[in-house]
């Protein structure tokens, strides 16, 4: 059964943002909540920082705190050069409602022609959680035009009727959801924000080639040293570790043999198995997926590594499997074993 989502709250009550936001967060694998949608309402917190970074940093952490959950809250607006700015981080207080807003500003420009109407739209979003009191940020900008008469859409809101961006020829209200994400100051923002959410909070995905190394019907284990984690210390595994930036899992697992227990291995192939382990603590989730090398010895340097290895020793291949061995390390053995029976009797025939 498919474990549930982490919720995570779009802190806005503006559904065109939320509509916005939620579709480019689509593919990542949380349910994305607005303040709508919570069981019982929460009043509005008070922005009353100078700046749409500070605001959407209290935002965030308000909302936070209010409800438990991962939140993401943004602040932003539309600054005009010809009006020194304004009405920045005022924009959404500025009239009672979106198209107050536009009259009022439309009239402050009435006699500024259409050349000097140059005009940035920013946003800063901000992702806060409460369990680690930790947020990360991020501000997109986009340069456009403020133009002298309003083009409406069924799906327009804000100030998206009146910004013209000069290098496509429409407004922010003639794009498509997906048009206006891949350019807008919101979408650049929340770019960001969407690899921070995956990397931080996504499930880890861990690569461990493994050498099963076969010699005269024999398989070579070592014993883990790791007595911080009593679950795999002074047990049988196989030598290997995770995959370093560039290696291929033949260049792994070679490397980590000889680094290990001081042999020096031959890939003869992958097997056809691959154990898969899911494994979830406090903080992250992560997989783990052990890939079986089958390997010969080309030569012993009589070097292990006491850092990780306390022992290591020969095993017949059908007594192996009764060895104290880390779990994931017996499951993926007793998959592959039929298949290094068959190997075994193919190199002795």
């Amino acid at each position: 059964m498919p474990e549930e989502k982490r919720k995570i709250l779009i802190a806005t009550t503006n559904e065109g943002k939320f509509r916005e936001m939620k579709k480019f967060l689509a593919d990542l694998p949380f349910d994305f909540l607005s303040l709508a949608e919570l069981p019982e309402k929460i009043a509005e917190p008070e922005e009353t920082e100078s700046t749409i970074e500070a605001n959407a940093v209290l935002k965030a952490k308000y909302y936070a705190e209010k409800t438990g959950l991962m939140s993401i809250a943004d602040d932003g607006g539309i600054f005009v050069e010809a009006l020194d700015g304004w009405p920045g981080v005022i924009s959404a207080r500025v009239g009672a409602d979106a198209d107050e807003r536009i009259n009022i500003l439309l009239e402050k420009l009435k006699d500024v022609p259409i050349e000097k109407r140059q005009a940035e739209f920013k946003s800063c979003l901000v992702c806060y959680d409460p369990q680690q009191k930790s947020f990360f940020s991020n501000t997109g900008i986009r340069e456009g035009l403020v133009l002298e008469k309003r083009v409406d859409t069924e799906t327009a809101w804000g100030y998206d009727p009146i910004f013209y961006l000069k290098d496509l020829g429409k407004t922010y209200a003639e794009l498509t959801p997906n048009e206006k994400n891949a350019t807008s100051h919101r979408g650049k923002a929340l770019i960001k924000i969407k690899y921070y959410l995956q990397n931080q909070y996504g499930v880890k995905h861990i690569v461990v080639p493994l050498a099963i190394i076969i010699e005269k019907g024999k398989i070579l284990m070592s014993k883990r040293n790791d007595p911080h984690r009593l679950e795999f210390h002074n047990k049988w595994e196989f030598p290997g570790g995770s995959m370093e930036l560039g290696e291929t899992f033949e260049t792994n697992v070679t490397r980590e043999t000889l680094e290990e227990v001081g042999y020096v291995v031959e890939v003869v192939r992958q097997l056809s198995k691959i154990y898969v382990e899911a494994q979830i603590d406090s903080v992250v989730k992560y997989q783990v997926y052990l890939v079986p090398m089958l390997c010969k010895v080309i030569s012993n340097t009589n070097e292990i590594s006491d850092a990780e290895t306390l022992g290591v020793e020969w095993f017949d291949l059908e007594k192996a499997g009764d060895e104290n061995m880390i779990g994931a390390n017996n499951k993926l053995y007793q998959e592959i074993l039929p298949e290094l029976i068959e190997y075994t009797k193919l190199m002795s025939s």
